[in-house]
């Protein structure tokens, strides 16, 4: 089976998909309704993850079968892979995921139920451990050693809940994902499971831009930890050479991330516990959405065209967190 045969395929499974959301998310039946803190009006669908997951599960049955088994042969990042253990860590996350948008699990057992999950795959699957860190920086590499295990899972969780902070608004963290990929495919010159996902994306940035879906933790947790995973052999295998590119594709979430922790910590809050402070929150209370929303693709593309310019990564992260600094001190005033 060609590239060119994949590609199609896909898509055609996904049009599928688009025409039966509808029927797909009476099945689930599970909606995000709106409250004080929701930004939304009306109870919307939470099955970005489902849609992602039925995407991963013909992946998944077209493997087994043979249809396209000597493409992944040739791909140095796919050959190794173990897709059997990657299929179960999926459908744990997922299961998660979907729990969570059911019932709203505590935020403390949720995260000892992702860790417990990450640890087992990453258990079971070596080459997703991080041994080392490169820089392009400094001249010698950082060992991590015997807390090789510890920082990846930590690594793993950080992304994920990262992502689940930064999805507020419509296109948020679904065009997030999208450009991710989009420069992971770019960077690596990886296919097949990298165009899956792309075109599952696609998918949902169309529902979620029409306001018929929204990604749910499932989708959040799900893609998170795919695209985690596909970064992390990359750098594994050299194919991506240093940490630091990885943190710039990373970078928006993580720090967003960062700054609620320490604000929640001081005001002496949970910091995994949900406030109106997130960045999407402070743009939509200024601005229309489509300005909010073009302005967050603007903060996570003009970090990864400097990078594509080869600009020293140190001075774009630096000159990032600073610009970052006054942004916040911009949305917060006058609020």
């Amino acid at each position: 089976m060609r590239e060119i045969d994949i590609i199609l395929l896909f898509a055609l499974i996904n049009l599928v998909i688009y025409f039966s959301y509808s029927n797909i998310s009476k099945f689930i039946n599970i909606y995000d309704i709106p409250n004080v803190r929701k930004i939304h009006k009306t109870k919307t669908p939470l099955i970005g993850g489902v849609i992602f997951l039925l995407n991963i599960l013909f992946f998944y049955f077209f493997f087994n079968f043979n249809f396209f088994r000597n493409l992944i042969l040739n791909d140095p990042l796919l050959s190794n892979t173990n897709f059997v253990l990657l299929f179960f860590a999926l459908v744990s996350i997922f299961t998660l995921g979907i729990v969570d948008d059911k019932f709203d699990i505590n935020p403390n057992l949720k995260l000892f139920l992702l860790s417990i999950i990450i640890f087992v795959f990453l258990y079971f699957d070596n080459s997703i451990i991080i041994t080392e860190l490169r820089f392009s920086f400094l001249n010698d590499n950082i060992h991590i050693g015997k807390y090789s295990y510890f920082f990846s899972i930590l690594c793993f969780l950080l992304f994920i809940n990262a992502c689940n902070m930064f999805d507020g608004i419509n296109l948020q963290s679904s065009s997030y994902f999208l450009i991710y990929v989009l420069t992971l495919s770019i960077l690596t010159n990886q296919n097949i499971l990298f165009f899956i996902i792309i075109i599952s994306l696609i998918n949902i940035c169309i529902l979620n831009y029409k306001e018929k879906i929204f990604m749910g933790d499932s989708g959040i947790y799900l893609f998170s930890f795919i695209l985690g995973y596909l970064i992390i052999k990359t750098y594994n295998y050299e194919i991506l050479k240093n940490a630091d590119l990885i943190f710039i594709i990373m970078m928006v979430p993580g720090i967003d991330m960062l700054r609620l922790f320490i604000i929640r910590i001081l005001n002496k809050k949970n910091p995994f516990r949900p406030d109106m402070l997130h960045i999407h929150h402070l743009l939509v209370k200024k601005y229309k959405y489509k300005v909010s929303i073009i302005f967050l693709n603007l903060i996570i593309l003009i970090p990864i065209i400097s990078m594509y310019l080869k600009i020293n990564s140190l001075f774009i992260i630096l000159t990032y967190a600073i610009s970052y600094l006054i942004l916040m001190r911009f949305l917060k005033k006058d609020l």
